[in-house]
C-alpha cells in the first residue's frame, strides 16, 4: 500500500509546479523552462531558513516569492527585450543553478532532524499511518487549491489573463497591459514550482541542488496526462485534469517498480506509459465530453464509460505484466517462511558496490538463500535521490522485512520514510547528522546499522610513529560538508590535548581548489599532510601528491583505498566488512532482536596501512614493530606480479582514430610486452556520444584497470575528469596544455601522461597560399565544445592573417549541423575550404568533399587519409606513427615507471596527401617538392 500511497502524495506535491506549468503553457502558450531552476530555489530558500531557524511556515510563503521572482526576471527578459519565451526561460534556468548554490552554500541540504511543515504534520497525526494520514492532508489542501485556483480564474482577473493568453491581440486592443499580465501569469506559475520545490524537500528530507532536472518535463507529461484523461473545457475540469495528471505520471513510476523493472529503465518505461495514456482515451473515449459547463460537466468527464473503459483496460494490462513478471522469477517455489530484503545503494562505485556485495555474501553464509528462503531485492538508484524514495516505497509495498540502506543519502530517505519496520543502514560515515540518532544507544527505534569516522588520535598515533617530537600537521577540508567539517573539528580537539602537535588548515569550496589549498600549507611549514575524510579533497587526491611531493612531505590519511596513491601511511576501513556488519545486523533482527535495543556499530576492522614505495622515496626506515603492526605493506613491485589488464578507449569510429589504435596495437604487438606482462587488452567506444563516454569512464574506473590508453583529445578529457588513479596514457591529442591535464610537458596531472600532436596548421595555411596565390577567404567550420578543435582554430586566426586570409568561420555542435554550416560559408564566397582537429566535422568528411567539389572549392584537412575521401590536400601527422609512439610511452608505465615522472612528448610525425585529379579540376599545379615529399597521391 506504501509505494502506491507514497506515488498519490509526491503526486499531490508535484501537483503544484504541474500547475505552475499549467498557466505558463496552457494559458499563456509559453513554454516556461524556467522551473527546472525555480524548483530548486523554492527548495533551497526554505532549506536555509528552517536551518536558520524560521518557521517553516513562512519558509514556505518565501519559497512562493522566491520562485515567482525567478518567473519576473524569465517574463521581463522577455518582454522588455522581446527574447523569444524559451530562451529567456533557459538563460534564467542555467543561471539559477549558480544562484540556488549560492544560497545552500552546498549542493545539499539535509532536513531530517529539523522542524517542517512535514513534522509538524507527523506531531498531530492522530494515529494513522503517517503516508495515509498525509495523503489525507494533502488531499484536503489540494481540494482547497483546485477550488482556490478555478475560482481565481473565473474572477475578472482570472478571466483577463486567460483572455490574454488565447488572444492577445485583442485584449491589446480592449487595454489590457498584455505584458504585465503575462508578468504577473509567469511569477504566478514559477511561485506555485518554488511551493512544490519547497514541499518536495521537507517530505523527503533533503534538498538538493539537482532534484529540479527534468521538471519541466514531467509539468508537461502531467498536464498533457491529464487533459487527455479528462476532457472538458469547465475551468474546474481543466485545472482538476492537472492535478490527476500529476498523481497518474507518479503511479507510472510506482507502477513501473512494482513489477519489478531495473531502476535504470524507469524513464523508458515511464515514456512508454505515457504515450498508452495519451492513446488510450483516442481508442475508448473518442470524442469524450466538449460542453461547457462547471463542477457538473466535470463530473461528467470522469465518469464516462468510455473514458473508465480505457483506463480499465490499462490496468488489466498492468496487472498482467505484473503478474507475468512475477512468473518468471519465482522460477524455483518460495519457502512460505521466506524474508524479504530490501537493499538500496544510492549509486556504482567501487566502494558502495563493495558493501552491497559483501552483504550479499555475507548473508548466504548465513542461510539467506535469494530465492529459496529469501528475497533479497537489490536496488541501485544510479545517483537520483528522487528513485531512492520510490525503491523505498517499492520495499514498503513489497512487505520487505528489513529495509538496508547503503550510503548516507539512502539512509537519510529510509529514515525519514519506514517508520514501521527495521531499518540497517551501512557505509555512513555520521549516522547522527542525517536524524538516525542522537547516540549509539538513543536512536531512532526501528533504526540501527554501521558507520565510522576514523578516529583522529588513532590517526595522529600512526602519523607520531613516522615523525616523533614536536611536528605541525596541515589539514584541507570543505566546510559545506558536515561530515568533514566533524572529522575536522575531532582532529582539531585531539591535537589540542597534545602539546608536541600543532595544527595548520586551509579549507576549500571544489576539488579545483584543492591543489593550491595544498601548496598554501606547504608553504606554512608543516611536516606532514593529516587528511580525515572528505570527499571534495579525496577526488582531487593527486593534487595533494603533486603539491606535498614537490616538498617531500608525507600524507595520512583516512581512507586505505588511497594509499596505493601516493599517501605514506593511512589508517581507515574496509568496506566490504561495512557490509558483513550488516548482514550480522539483519539476521539479529529476523531472529526477533528489536532495532530499539541494538547499538550502532562502528566499523570493527580497521586497517594500517603503510605505502613502501614512498617509505623509501622519502627516506624512512620502517623499524620492525612498525612492520609487525600493519595490516596492509603496499608496494608496486608486489602488484605488478598480478595479471594485468588493459584498455583502450576511444571517443568516435573516425579513420585518423582508427589508424591511431592500429598504431598502438602493432607496437604492442611488437614489442611483445604483453606476453611477457600478462597483459590482456580491451577496446571502447562511445561513438561520438559525450553521455556515452561518461559511463564508459565510470566502468573502466569500477572496473580497475591497471592501465588505460585514451585516443582523441575528448576521450582523454573525460577520462581525466573520472580518473584520479589508474596510470593514464593518451594519443591523438592535439593540445593537451590547454585542456587543463598539464602546464608544460613535465607538469602534468599525477597519473597521466601521453603524446601531443598539434595539428600542422601552419604548414596547411603556407600550401594553402602557395597553391592559391589569389585566394581571399578561407572557410572553417568547428565545434566549440572540442578544445582540440578550438586550439587549431585559433592557430589558423593567427596563421590566416600571417598568410593574408580572411578567415571566415561557423560553429557547430553535431556531425548533422556540419552540412548547413558549410552551405553558409559557400554562400559568403569562400576560396579554401579547411578542417583542422575536429572531430565532429571528421565524421562529415566525405559529404563534405562532394559538396566543395560540387562548388570546386578546394578542400584542405590535417589527416592525409583524407585524400581517399575527397579532400584536395592534407598536411598532418601520420597517426599510425603517433598510435605507436602512444604504446611506446605507455610501455615504459607497463614497465613500472609512473606517469608523473614521464614528460609529455609533443611528437608530429608530417605527412603529406595529394589528390591530383582535383588539382586538374582547380586548374592549378601542385609544387613538385611537394609532390615529392607525398605519401598519398591520388590521379597519379
Amino acid at each position: 500500500m506504501e509505494l502506491w500511497i507514497g506515488a498519490i502524495n509526491l503526486g499531490f506535491l508535484y501537483a503544484f509546479m504541474a500547475m505552475g506549468v499549467f498557466i505558463t503553457f496552457r494559458v499563456h502558450d509559453f513554454p516556461d523552462i524556467t522551473v527546472d531552476g525555480s524548483f530548486v530555489t523554492g527548495a533551497a530558500v526554505t532549506a536555509v531558513l528552517i536551518l536558520a531557524g524560521v518557521n517553516p511556515f513562512i519558509a514556505l510563503i518565501l519559497s512562493f516569492f522566491a520562485g515567482a521572482l525567478a518567473g519576473v526576471v524569465t517574463a521581463f527578459i522577455h518582454t522588455r527585450f522581446n527574447i523569444n519565451g524559451l530562451l529567456a526561460g533557459i538563460l534564467v534556468m542555467t543561471g539559477l543553478y549558480s544562484i540556488n548554490l549560492h544560497i545552500m552554500g552546498r549542493s545539499n541540504i539535509p532536513l531530517l532532524a529539523k522542524p517542517g511543515v512535514i513534522t509538524s504534520l507527523r506531531g498531530i497525526n492522530p494515529g494513522l499511518p503517517d503516508e495515509i494520514w498525509f495523503s489525507m492532508v494533502f488531499c484536503a489542501a489540494i481540494l482547497l487549491f483546485w477550488i482556490g485556483v478555478s475560482l481565481f480564474f473565473r474572477t475578472d482577473f482570472g478571466i483577463t489573463m486567460r483572455a490574454v493568453g488565447n488572444n492577445p491581440a485583442m485584449a491589446s486592443a480592449l487595454g489590457v497591459n498584455v505584458n504585465a499580465m503575462k508578468t504577473i501569469g509567469i511569477a504566478l506559475a514559477n511561485g506555485l514550482v518554488g511551493v512544490s520545490g519547497s514541499l518536495v524537500a521537507q517530505y523527503q528530507g533533503f534538498a538538493d541542488v539537482g532534484m529540479g532536472i527534468g521538471s519541466i518535463v514531467f509539468g508537461l507529461a502531467a498536464v498533457i496526462i491529464g487533459e487527455s484523461v479528462v476532457r472538458t473545457r469547465s475551468i474546474y475540469g481543466m485545472i482538476l485534469s492537472v492535478i490527476i495528471g500529476s498523481i497518474m505520471f507518479r503511479l507510472m513510476v510506482a507502477l513501473a517498480l512494482y513489477v519489478g523493472l531495473d531502476p535504470i529503465d524507469l524513464k523508458l518505461v515511464t515514456a512508454g506509459f505515457v504515450l498508452i495514456i495519451l492513446i488510450a482515451p483516442r481508442i475508448f473515449a473518442k470524442g469524450g465530453l466538449k460542453e461547457r459547463g462547471g463542477p457538473a460537466s466535470l463530473v461528467g468527464a470522469l465518469f464516462t464509460r468510455k473514458v473508465w473503459a480505457g483506463l480499465t483496460v490499462l490496468a488489466v494490462m498492468a496487472a498482467g505484466s505484473g503478474i507475468a513478471y512475477k512468473l518468471l522469477a519465482s522460477r524455483t517455489p518460495l519457502d512460505p517462511k521466506a524474508v524479504r530484503i530490501g537493499v538500496v545503494q544510492l549509486s556504482d562505485n567501487g566502494l558502495l558496490n563493495a558493501t552491497r556485495d559483501g552483504f550479499a555474501e555475507e548473508m548466504k553464509k548465513l542461510g539467506y538463500i535469494d530465492g529459496v528462503n529469501a528475497v533479497i531485492d537489490l536496488q541501485n538508484a544510479n545517483g537520483e535521490m528522487t528513485t531512492v524514495n520510490s525503491i523505498i516505497d517499492k520495499f514498503l509495498h513489497d512487505k520487505a522485512d528489513v529495509v538496508v540502506a547503503i550510503s548516507s543519502g539512502c539512509t537519510q530517505a529510509a529514515v525519514n520514510k519506514v517508520k514501521d519496520r527495521p531499518v540497517v543502514f551501512a557505509t555512513v560515515a555520521n549516522p547522527f547528522i542525517v536524524g538516525a540518532g542522537k547516540t549509539d544507544t538513543d536512536h531512532v527505534a526501528n533504526v540501527t546499522g554501521v558507520y565510522g569516522a576514523v578516529p583522529p588520535d588513532k590517526l595522529l598515533g600512526l602519523v607520531t610513529k613516522f615523525l616523533p617530537g614536536k611536528i605541525r600537521v596541515g589539514t584541507i577540508w570543505d566546510p559545506s560538508q558536515e561530515n568533514a567539517a566533524y572529522n575536522v573539528k575531532k582532529l582539531r580537539e585531539t591535537i589540542a590535548k597534545n602539546p608536541d602537535i600543532t595544527f595548520a588548515g586551509a579549507t576549500v569550496a571544489g576539488s579545483s581548489e584543492v591543489y593550491e589549498a595544498a601548496i598554501s600549507l606547504t608553504g606554512k611549514h608543516i611536516d606532514a599532510f593529516v587528511l580525515t575524510t572528505d570527499n571534495i579533497v579525496f577526488s582531487a587526491f593527486d593534487s595533494v601528491v603533486k603539491a606535498a611531493g614537490a616538498k617531500k612531505i608525507p600524507i595520512f590519511l583516512s581512507d586505505v583505498e588511497r594509499l596505493k596513491d601516493g599517501a605514506l601511511g593511512a589508517y581507515g576501513y574496509d568496506y566490504t566488512l561495512s557490509g558483513v556488519q550488516a548482514a550480522h545486523l539483519v539476521d539479529r533482527i529476523i531472529k526477533g532482536e528489536k532495532p530499539a535495543a541494538m547499538p550502532f556499530e562502528k566499523y570493527r576492522k580497521a586497517t594500517f596501512g603503510v605505502n613502501l614505495d614512498v617509505a623509501k622515496k622519502l627516506g624512512f626506515t620502517l623499524s620492525p614493530a612498525v612492520l609487525a603492526e600493519a595490516t596492509l605493506l603496499y608496494s608496486a613491485e608486489k602488484k605488478a606480479a598480478a595479471p594485468k589488464r588493459l584498455v583502450i578507449f576511444s571517443f568516435s569510429d573516425s579513420p585518423l582514430l582508427a589508424e591511431t589504435i592500429r598504431g598502438i596495437t602493432d607496437e604492442l604487438d611488437k614489442s611483445g610486452i604483453l606476453k611477457v606482462r600478462n597483459i590482456t587488452v580491451s577496446m571502447k567506444n562511445s561513438h561520438n556520444d559525450y553521455g556515452t563516454a561518461q559511463a564508459v569512464v565510470q566502468d573502466m574506473v569500477r572496473l580497475d584497470y591497471d592501465y588505460i590508453i585514451t585516443v582523441s583529445s575528448l576521450a582523454m578529457q573525460v577520462t581525466a575528469n573520472g580518473n584520479k588513479k589508474i596510470p593514464h596514457i593518451f594519443g591523438a591529442v592535439t593540445d593537451p596544455y590547454r585542456m587543463g591535464v598539464a602546464r608544460n610537458s613535465k607538469d602534468h596531472i599525477p597519473n597521466i601522461t601521453g603524446v601531443a600532436t598539434f595539428q600542422p596548421v601552419e604548414a596547411s595555411m603556407k600550401a594553402m597560399r602557395a597553391v592559391f596565390p589569389k585566394a581571399k577567404r578561407v572557410g572553417i567550420v568547428w565545434n566549440p565544445s572540442e578544445a582540440n578543435s578550438e586550439a587549431c582554430t585559433l592557430k589558423a586566426r593567427e596563421m590566416a592573417k600571417k598568410y593574408r586570409f580572411e578567415l571566415m568561420e561557423r560553429t557547430v555542435t553535431s556531425t548533422d549541423e556540419v552540412k548547413d554550416a558549410l552551405q553558409a560559408l559557400l554562400g559568403k564566397g569562400i576560396d579554401i575550404f579547411f578542417t583542422s582537429g575536429d572531430n565532429t566535422v571528421i565524421l562529415a568528411v566525405s559529404t563534405v568533399a562532394d559538396i566543395l567539389k560540387t562548388h570546386k572549392v578546394p578542400y584542405f584537412t590535417n589527416d592525409p587519409s583524407d585524400i581517399e575521401r575527397g579532400a584536395f590536400l592534407s598536411i598532418g601527422a601520420d597517426y599510425f606513427e603517433v598510435g605507436a609512439e602512444t604504446a611506446k610511452v605507455a610501455e615504459r608505465v607497463m614497465r613500472g615507471e609512473r606517469p608523473q615522472d614521464i614528460p609529455i612528448k609533443d611528437f608530429v610525425p608530417e605527412r603529406i596527401g595529394v589528390n591530383k585529379e582535383l588539382a586538374a579540376l582547380y586548374g592549378v599545379a601542385v609544387p613538385a617538392g611537394m609532390l615529392k615529399k607525398a605519401a598519398i597521391v591520388k590521379g597519379r
